[in-house]
């Protein structure tokens, strides 16, 4: 028996009234899975056998067939419950008591607003680069950083999945009756419990969820139902709970055997009272109950429809006719409709993030400074295209009074283009406070503090505004309008320890017995420096060092940061740092060697990049590296071997294909070098440098035609790159075509008018 789907959950039960347990383990249905996974070029590279596990996986819940010879066989698409969505937890409930165990999935993972949903991305993108080897793959780590986050910022990803409910039709099949059941709530469902709550002999459903209604209570009103007896087991010898006991009972020619287990479905446990459904057997029943111990005790004459309580080694047992119901459980109400959300949100920060600074100038030209501004401050985040917002800018100028202690600075989120309208704005309504215009870099600065505050990442909605503290931390956001008085009451009560702020932030108190709410500064970080905004990236990462002076990856990343501003001095510290910290960081010692490399330091260089391979050895960037420095060595052995290994460890990476053609074509090895350059472009059309470098092949070929294509092919996928256009400019005065020449390079500083390489060629043009 073996499953390669998720095994979320799995269960006993007896599917056709043999006597034997087969088994029932919930897995991940996708229909984008199914689909993609079909698909030709789906991990095209692997053997049949592995592409059959992947369709296997999305097909869904598996159902083994016990054979009665200790195998097991997956009957589950000819029993119709390989259906299941995303199932979290599966297990058995005999919902009509016919004697026949039926199935019911929870299912779901998260359910959000916007589009599109990520079921088929996590497919194509995630699962289609799952790397064959345990291997660092770039593709597939890019993928699953995606995918978490588009999953925060709002999207489904197998969202609104109902519940599934299977009748068992008796003879091994089951019906899907998930509508009729009332049971299929799109809910992004986790686990369930079942209890009988009113001692009427029916399970209800405890069903909990991720999102709201949080916890849904069902009772079972199915009106025919057949006859039953539950069994209240206590052990003496055994364990107290009796986890373990078979119960079998027997009559109107039925044979059950059911087990006390702890623990079901996903993080579930139901009742420990076990339950029989018995059709329409009304005639007393044959009860024997195997202890954990393996002690066996029968019992006759037991009646339906019945609690029976039987205690271990004690010769009867108690029997207590089944309750009535309530009436109020009698008709079903309806779900409650959730309150709208609040358009106004106040948050205490749990642990206040430093202000990022910025300096703007006013309408009127006087410029601004946060963090020369003394005292608190409130950074007021507005639109003029925005009612709220400018409600709110005029609560706050009629309230002056009340923030007399506070500097409000209005920023404006318009497009610089609309600066004059601002202005006559802020000229016409003469607010107390300053309005700003909001340079880009500034507004997606905070849009990112702004997005990292909470679980659920968003942009900034306006107005928002952000309370800053005397020592320049944001202590308090408000989302939406809000009274200005309230900035007032609450800069007399900014608190000023953890367990304040704790008091503050928190709806309910409680007492933190896992150490304590952090923010991660790291994450800031990354996400600055992944977006440009590096001396925000910067100050993340100096303030993760000052709390945490080991932790490596954070000089790591402000190594590359100045790296790749070209403060190689600094880059070098950090990174040594990095290295001295955790002595197998690869990265780090690909990036010194860099660092070496440009020094002129060839010997260091190698040693680095060697050090890097020694801990990563498919770490194709170093590979690329060190190839690319033999190259220039003219050490072409050793290039060309590191080169292929580079090309074969990441197949679609059009740099080790370059380096290759340009490796090739340094040896005057024409042919290879034009089959590489090609490589490289057709795996990335745009790429300048191979394009160019292919130009200059086709040049020492002769292709004069082919060549001039390629340059100006580039120039227009790439209209900065400037050593196309002088390529091409030479190719012109080599053809003999001088005013050609000329306007290219012409061409070419209109684009860099400072280009002095061009000015010197085009005045010996002329």
């Amino acid at each position: 028996m073996e499953d390669v789907g998720a095994g979320m959950s799995a269960t006993w039960l007896d599917t056709s009234g043999d006597g034997r347990h087969d088994i029932y383990v919930g897995n991940m249905w996708s229909a984008a899975g199914l689909r993609v996974s079909q698909q030709p070029d789906f991990h095209q590279a692997d053997p049949d056998n592995v592409r059959a596990m992947y369709q296997r996986h999305a097909r869904g819940n598996s159902l083994y067939k016990n054979l009665g010879n200790g195998r097991f066989r997956n009957i589950a698409a000819e029993a119709g419950v390989e259906f299941g969505r995303w199932a979290w937890s599966s297990d058995t409930w005999d919902f009509d008591h016919d004697g026949y165990s039926d199935l019911c999935v929870a299912n779901g993972y998260i359910s959000g607003i916007e589009a599109p949903e990520l079921s088929s991305f996590f497919w194509r993108q995630v699962v289609g680069n799952s790397p064959e080897t345990l291997a660092p793959a770039a593709d597939y780590e890019h993928a699953w950083n995606a995918i978490n986050e588009l999953i925060r910022s709002g999207h489904s990803w197998s969202g609104h999945e109902r519940n599934v409910i299977y009748a068992n039709n008796q003879d091994g099949s089951f019906s899907d009756i998930s509508g009729i059941s009332g049971l299929d709530f799109p809910d992004d469902s986790r686990a369930f419990a079942f209890a009988d709550l009113d001692n009427d002999g029916r399970l209800e459903i405890i069903l909990k969820n991720r999102n709201a209604p949080q916890l849904r209570l069902l009772r079972n009103a199915l009106q025919r139902i057949g006859n039953s007896l539950v069994f209240h087991l206590r052990g003496t010898k055994s364990n107290r709970d009796a986890i373990g006991a078979a119960i079998t009972v027997e009559g109107a020619g039925r044979r059950q055997t059911k087990y006390l287990q702890a623990g079901s479905g996903f993080l579930s446990q139901h009742t420990k009272e076990v339950f029989f459904g018995l059709g329409e057997a009304n005639s007393v029943l044959s009860v024997s109950v195997r202890w954990p111990n393996g002690t066996v005790q029968n019992f006759q004459n037991v009646p339906p429809n019945h609690r029976v309580e039987i205690v271990e080694g004690s010769p009867g047992f108690r029997g207590q006719p089944f309750s009535s119901a309530a009436p109020t459980f009698v008709r079903p109400k309806p779900s409650p409709v959730p309150s709208p959300l609040p358009t106004s949100v106040e948050t205490w920060l749990l642990q206040p993030p430093h202000a990022p600074g910025f300096s703007l100038p006013d309408t009127a030209g006087k410029k601004w400074d946060l963090h020369s501004i003394h005292g608190n401050r409130l950074i007021v985040f507005w639109s003029s295209a925005s009612d709220q917002s400018r409600e709110q800018l005029r609560s706050l100028a009629a309230h002056e009074t009340s923030l007399k202690d506070t500097q409000v600075l209005a920023l404006n989120v318009d497009d610089p283009i609309n600066e004059s309208a601002l202005r006559a704005f802020a000229a016409a309504a003469k607010f107390p406070f300053p309005l700003l215009p909001g340079m880009s870099d500034v507004v997606g600065i905070y849009n990112i503090v702004f997005r990292y505050l909470f679980d659920r990442h968003r942009d900034l909605r306006l107005p928002t505004s952000f309370l800053v503290d005397a020592t320049g931390a944001c202590v308090k956001v408000y989302q939406g309008i809000f009274d200005a008085r309230t900035v007032s009451r609450d800069i007399s009560m900014i608190p000023s320890t953890t367990a304040d702020r704790v008091a503050r932030a928190l709806p309910f108190p409680g007492t933190l017995h896992l150490g304590e709410f952090q923010r991660n500064d790291f994450t800031y970080g990354v996400a600055f420096f992944q977006r440009g905004y590096l001396d925000a990236a910067a100050d993340s990462f100096q303030q993760v060092i000052a709390a945490k002076p080991d932790n490596a990856e954070a000089y790591y990343n402000l190594g590359t940061l100045c790296l790749r501003r070209k403060r190689l001095d600094e880059a070098r510290t950090y990174l040594e740092k990095t290295v001295q910290l955790k002595p197998s960081h690869a990265e780090a010692w690909n990036n010194l060697g860099m660092i070496a490399a440009e020094a002129g330091q060839t010997d260091k260089a190698v040693s680095d990049f060697k050090q890097s391979l020694q801990f990563r050895p498919d770490y194709t960037i170093a590979l690329l590296n060190l190839g690319n420095l033999y190259r220039r060595q003219k050490m072409f052995a050793d290039a060309e071997q590191l080169l292929m290994r580079a090309a074969q460890t990441d197949a679609n990476n059009p740099e080790a294909l370059y380096s290759l053609g340009l490796l090739y074509a340094q040896q005057n090895d024409n042919q290879h070098a034009r089959d590489k350059f090609q490589e490289a472009l057709k795996l990335r059309p745009g790429y300048a440098d191979a394009l160019n470098n292919y130009g200059v092949l086709l040049v020492r070929e002769q292709r004069y035609s082919d060549a001039e294509q390629e340059f100006q092919q580039c120039i227009h996928n790439n209209p900065d790159f400037d050593q196309a256009y002088m390529n091409l400019a030479r190719l012109y005065v080599l053809l003999n075509d001088k005013p050609k020449a000329r306007e290219i390079l012409e061409t070419l500083l209109r684009h860099q008018p400072d280009h002095q390489m061009a000015q010197q060629a085009l005045k010996m043009l002329h």
